[in-house]
């Protein structure tokens, strides 16, 4: 569903991010990227884990 949300999403012209919890469980983040979604918000403890992994994919 949230695949499905970021493709329409991006169809209407928006820009879809994901916040709170969901959006800090580091185990998700690189799928999240994958997705396509353009935003990660989260509490100011996780964006140096979040960066880290998304510096680090291929």
């Amino acid at each position: 569903m949230i695949e499905t949300t970021i493709e329409n999403g991006h169809k209407g012209g928006a820009w879809v991010g994901i916040c709170g919890e969901l959006g800090a469980d580091t185990a998700l983040t690189e799928r999240f990227v994958e997705m396509g979604v353009d935003e990660l918000s989260v509490s100011p403890s996780f964006i140096l884990p979040i960066r880290e992994i998304i510096r680090d994919m291929d």
